[in-house]
């Protein structure tokens, strides 16, 4: 619901909000960081244990006033640990795209609305093990397009933090890759999908720091 919410307000201010803030020509540097942390115990046992990071660098220029053309890359590592039987499993992320954004200042403070909107592709390799199954690994290349709303807050004319729901919408194609089992037995499939983390309650918000200079 929170997400519903957060994305209608986006629209509605864009619609009706005038002001404009980001000069045409600022350059646009910055990260977001978004990761996740969870111990699943049953009874006094710890039964699983789930990591990880995901940083994206960003660098852009503002080719209109509060209209923002840029590249981002994608870097992600994931560790899952399963108890008493001592399973594991990792997966790695590797990509990088490019992205237009749209800002909308919230009246005369210090707040921002965006939307974003780009086209990227990324590498994901999966591998896991364990007593009772074996080995096995996964392959996936990954090309699409995704859209997100978000907020941003001026700390100073050239320091804003954001955040925001990555990927609230996306279409993607992808080819997957997977062996498993001793012999290893592979499979390939390749497939068209589409998601919306409206209706993913596990979609984690991101964090990020923007640094515009120059204009």
């Amino acid at each position: 619901m929170r997400k519903f919410t957060l994305a209608v307000l986006a629209l509605f201010v864009f619609i009706f909000s005038t002001n404009a803030q980001i000069k045409k020509g600022s350059i646009f540097l910055g990260g977001d960081v978004s990761g996740s942390s969870q111990k699943t115990k049953t009874g006094d046992m710890t039964t699983n244990k789930q990591n990880g990071v995901t940083i994206s660098p960003v660098f852009g220029k503002a080719i209109k006033e509060n209209l923002i053309l840029g590249v981002n890359a994608i870097v992600g590592i994931y560790n899952n640990k399963s108890f008493p039987n001592n399973g594991k499993s990792k997966t790695e992320s590797y990509g990088g795209g490019m992205f237009i954004r749209k800002y909308k200042n919230l009246g005369a403070s210090s707040f921002y609305l965006f939307a974003q909107a780009g086209l990227g592709a990324a590498y994901h390799h999966y591998e896991a093990e364990g007593p009772y199954t074996g080995s096995a690994q996964q392959k996936i290349f990954t090309i699409g397009i995704n859209a997100y709303p978000g907020l941003a807050y001026a700390v100073s004319k050239k320091l804003q933090l954001e955040t925001g729901f990555n990927s609230l919408v996306s279409l993607n194609y992808s080819i997957n890759k997977m062996e498993s089992g001793t012999p290893a037995t592979v499979s390939k499939t390749n497939g068209i999908s589409f998601s919306s983390s409206l209706s993913n309650a596990t979609n984690s918000l991101f964090l990020g720091i923007r640094v515009l200079l120059g204009k």
